[in-house]
C-alpha cells in the first residue's frame, strides 16, 4: 500500500510539473508584440499631433513690421515717363507728390497694422544715387517702399544709379506710403552731400495742401 501510495503521489507530481511547463511554454511562445498596440497606439496619436502643432503655420496677426532699410532693384521699374508738373523734383534726384502742389493721397485700408496705404510712384532720375528716408523724429507706425512687388515698409530706401532702361531719363517704380494714422509725413531725400526735407499728405493735408480726393 506504502509502495502504491508513492507511485501514485509520483505520477501526480509529475503530472503537476507537466502542466506547469506547458503554460510556461503556452505564455513564452504569445506574440512578443501582442500587447504593443495598447502601449504604441496612444503615443503614435500624441506624435501625430504633435507633429500637426509644430508644422501648422500660425494664424496671421496682420502685423506688417517696418524694416530698416531696401534698396531698390532698378530692374523692377514700371515706367519711364518724366515727372508730370504736379511733383516736385527734389535735389534733381526724385519726384515726389510734396506739399503744397499735390493733393494730400488717398489712404485705402491696408490689411494690418499699419492700417493705411497709399499708393503712389517714385520716380528716380537715372543715373543719379539718392536716399528717401523718414527722420527720427517720426516715431509712428510708418514706413515706405518702392523695391519691389510686393514692395517691403521701410524707414529708408537706397535708390541707386540705376540704368536709363526706359531710354527717357526717368524710372518709375510702383509702391506708396504705409501709416498706422493720417499724418502729415516729413520726408528727407539725400543726395550726395545734400539733403531736402519734404511734406507728403497721408490721408490728411499738410499745411497749404488740398485734402485726399473723393
Amino acid at each position: 500500500m506504502t509502495g502504491a501510495s508513492g507511485r501514485t503521489a509520483g505520477l501526480l507530481a509529475a503530472a503537476l510539473l507537466l502542466a506547469a511547463c506547458t503554460a510556461g511554454q503556452e505564455r513564452s511562445a504569445a506574440p512578443a508584440g501582442s500587447s504593443t498596440p495598447s502601449r504604441t497606439t496612444p503615443s503614435g496619436t500624441t506624435a501625430s499631433r504633435t507633429t500637426a502643432s509644430r508644422t501648422t503655420a500660425p494664424a496671421s496677426t496682420g502685423d506688417q513690421p517696418v524694416a530698416d532699410t531696401t534698396t531698390i532693384t532698378c530692374e523692377h521699374a514700371i515706367d519711364g515717363h518724366p515727372p508730370s508738373p504736379e511733383f516736385t523734383v527734389v535735389l534733381d534726384a526724385v519726384a515726389l507728390p510734396t506739399s503744397p502742389g499735390y493733393p494730400a493721397l488717398q489712404g485705402a485700408d491696408s490689411g494690418s497694422t499699419l492700417r493705411l496705404f497709399a499708393k503712389t510712384g517714385l520716380l528716380i532720375r537715372a543715373g543719379v544715387e539718392s536716399r528717401v528716408e523718414l527722420p527720427a523724429s517720426v516715431v509712428q507706425n510708418v514706413g515706405i517702399g518702392w523695391s519691389g512687388w510686393p514692395s517691403q515698409p521701410s524707414r529708408t530706401v537706397v535708390v541707386p544709379a540705376c540704368p536709363d532702361l526706359k531710354g527717357t531719363g526717368w524710372l518709375t517704380f510702383a509702391g506708396g506710403y504705409w501709416a498706422d494714422q493720417p499724418l502729415c509725413l516729413p520726408v528727407d531725400v539725400r543726395a550726395g552731400d545734400r539733403q531736402q526735407r519734404v511734406e507728403i499728405g497721408i490721408g490728411t493735408p499738410c499745411p497749404g495742401q488740398a485734402p485726399p480726393p473723393g
